[in-house]
């Protein structure tokens, strides 16, 4: 009789419970809050779940950074290291879209990169037109001139907080 009250099919795993072994190479992640974001600036990201690091675990909800960088039309995002309990705990996670592809998909229009071009021509050639007196003040609005083409034709990202994306560990 005693037999009969103990659970049975040991072997047998269902879809839910413990019983199942999670295989996986990827940790969700999202955005932290709205950024705007340029080549080489540091994205926040938060975990949205547990993620265990050599003898680490850190908790759903734990804070991230990565470092961005443009590739084309992806945003890649690269974390090199976390910080957790006052340990710096070194990873090389990558950043892949829910697509499965490497980076964000951060298609750019060609209407809005042509009239960037246009504005940053026509600074430039306004500026340098300008006949000075002096050549400090010529070398003053050329210097000028080039800041503002350059800051005009920078490219910017901007990051919806919430956007979900897959972290992967290169090794």
């Amino acid at each position: 009789m005693a037999q009969y009250g103990k659970p049975r099919n040991y072997i047998f795993n269902t879809a839910v419970g413990e019983g199942v072994a999670e295989n996986r190479n990827a940790i969700r992640a999202a955005i932290d809050a709205d950024q705007v974001k340029t080549a080489g600036a540091v994205v926040r990201l938060r975990l949205l779940e547990p993620m265990q690091v050599a003898r680490y675990v850190l908790p759903t909800n734990t804070v991230v950074f990565g470092v961005a960088a443009i590739e084309g039309q992806r945003l890649s995002i690269t974390v090199r290291s976390i910080e957790s309990g006052g340990s710096i705990i070194p990873v090389q996670l990558t950043a892949h879209d829910t697509d499965g592809q490497p980076g964000l998909n951060i298609p750019t229009s060609l209407e809005r990169e042509a009239a960037k071009e246009a504005i940053a021509s026509v600074g430039s050639s306004g500026i340098s037109s300008i006949s000075a007196a002096m050549d400090l003040v010529r070398g003053a609005m050329s210097a000028g001139s080039q800041y503002l083409n350059a800051k005009m034709r920078e490219v910017k990202i901007n990051l919806k907080a919430g956007y979900q994306l897959l972290l992967i560990s290169k090794e």
